[in-house]
């Protein structure tokens, strides 16, 4: 998990976030619209911005307003609007910029938070390391399933890595800091500087969970009670520095590239402005009617957020940047051929397990035995009466769902597939339609050559 985020955010500082800030724009959906032109790649990258963020927003909305009820005594709903009080506080007086410079401090208090909250768990526990092993931390780490993650066979366990970087280099909130960066090599060094402190905070998480299992009573105990104030205050800064960053790049999408960009290019500062806030707003809102309303189903979709940013973004970012050649038509045919196979790959197999893989059973990994057995539960069901049919149906589409795959690879880990997909087409698509202008060629060379100090 560490080393799949840690290549990402290596990517993003060798191979993107120093050109994107030297094309000096706002948002990915404005990189990717001034780079390929056209009406329909800003639309479709907002579009994707949205897929891939909104979850995590109402996911992290929830969060925060699940840490307040704990922290105040306060029931679910007004935790919610507590959590969005918050956000909108973080997010509403300035732009990416304020926000970044937010998170500064943020980020300073999750830190400071989370060792001092070790350093008391610690003292409470005698002070010694080997005293985690008594507390179970091992039962603490299965509570993450990080063990699910150790026990995926090899192929499972590339194409996690490889989701994880090529995700995190897409996320268009991640993208978007280097945007306010003061420099070309501040936006490098910016991301470089995050590895040592994600890892830091990566590794010492777990460590938290055994701690807390047999810290003493909260009602009674004051260091119990300081111990948890520390990681809920923690915890709060780490949300509010997310969903500060998803809140704005959904609302800067919406505000900037489809309100400005798309529908009104004339449209004065002022209103630019209070479309801008009303999009905070409104973004803000959704995201907490939606942790309210259907909560499991943003957990769910929150997790393929790396796969989606992956597939919609990464090929036309990188080929944006490094191939002159790369064209509109080459992008949208990319963008739509990833997020295509992202989403099928995703879904076909949970909704339409029997034509995922009857189409696709060459490339299942069901063996012998598997696929006979669903041979003979397709048959079954045909054969069996009316009345016996969803019985039937029932274990033929379980088995179906357990065999519909490519080479086992999990649907989670869709940008295995998409990915590679959105290279092939964005490329072949661009060679078999017009090149870009001489002056987008020459503006492509530009971006990549060295900026002088």
């Amino acid at each position: 998990l560490l080393l799949g985020g840690a290549g990402g955010l290596v990517v993003i500082a060798l191979g993107l976030a120093p050109y994107l800030r030297k094309f000096g724009g706002f948002t990915v959906p404005d990189f990717l619209g001034e780079r390929f032109g056209g009406t329909a790649v800003r639309p479709l990258a907002v579009l994707a911005v949205i897929l891939c963020s909104f979850p995590a927003l109402a996911l992290t909305v929830l969060s925060v307003g699940l840490i307040a009820t704990r922290v105040f005594a306060i029931d679910e709903v007004t935790g919610i609007a507590v959590s969005v009080a918050m956000l909108l506080f973080c997010s509403f007086p300035g732009g990416m910029r304020s926000a970044s410079l937010t998170q500064v401090t943020q980020f300073t208090v999750l830190l400071g938070a989370s060792i001092a909250a070790l350093l008391v768990l610690l003292w409470q526990h005698g002070g010694s390391l080997p005293s985690l092993d008594a507390l179970g931390l091992d039962e603490a780490v299965s509570t993450l399933r990080l063990k699910t993650f150790a026990a995926l066979d090899p192929v499972n366990r590339f194409a996690l890595a490889f989701c994880l970087a090529a995700g995190t280099a897409s996320l268009p909130h991640l993208l978007m800091r280097g945007l306010t960066t003061p420099s070309v090599e501040g936006a490098r060094t910016s991301f470089l500087l995050a590895l040592p402190f994600t890892a830091v905070l990566c590794l010492a998480a777990p460590a938290y969970l055994p701690l807390f299992g047999q810290a003493p009573d909260a009602s009674s105990d004051a260091e119990a009670i300081l111990s948890f104030g520390l990681l809920a205050s923690g915890g709060i800064a780490a949300c509010l520095a997310l969903g500060s960053g998803l809140t704005l790049a959904i609302a800067n999408g919406l505000s900037y590239d489809i309100y400005y960009k798309s529908l009104h290019l004339t449209a004065p500062t002022e209103r630019r402005l209070l479309a801008a806030r009303a999009a905070v707003v409104l973004v803000a809102g959704v995201a907490a009617i939606a942790a309210l309303a259907v909560p499991q189903t943003m957990l769910a979709m929150t997790g393929a957020a790396f796969s989606l940013a992956a597939s919609a973004f990464l090929p036309a970012l990188v080929l944006g940047i490094w191939w002159k050649r790369a064209n509109g038509e080459g992008a949208l045919a990319g963008m739509i051929a990833g997020i295509g196979v992202c989403l099928y790959y995703m879904l076909a197999p949970r909704y339409i397990p029997f034509a995922f893989y009857e189409t696709s059973s060459f490339l299942s990994n069901a063996t012998e035995e598997q696929a006979a057995s669903y041979t003979a539960l397709r048959q079954s069901y045909y054969l069996t009466d009316p009345g016996a049919r969803e019985a039937a149906l029932a274990a033929w589409e379980e088995t179906a769902r357990g065999i519909a795959n490519w080479w086992g690879i999990s649907r989670a880990f869709a940008a295995i597939f998409a990915v590679p997909s959105g290279f092939l087409v964005t490329i072949g698509a661009s060679l078999f339609t017009a090149a870009p202008s001489a002056d987008m060629q020459s503006f492509v060379e530009d971006l990549g050559k060295p900026t002088p100090p």
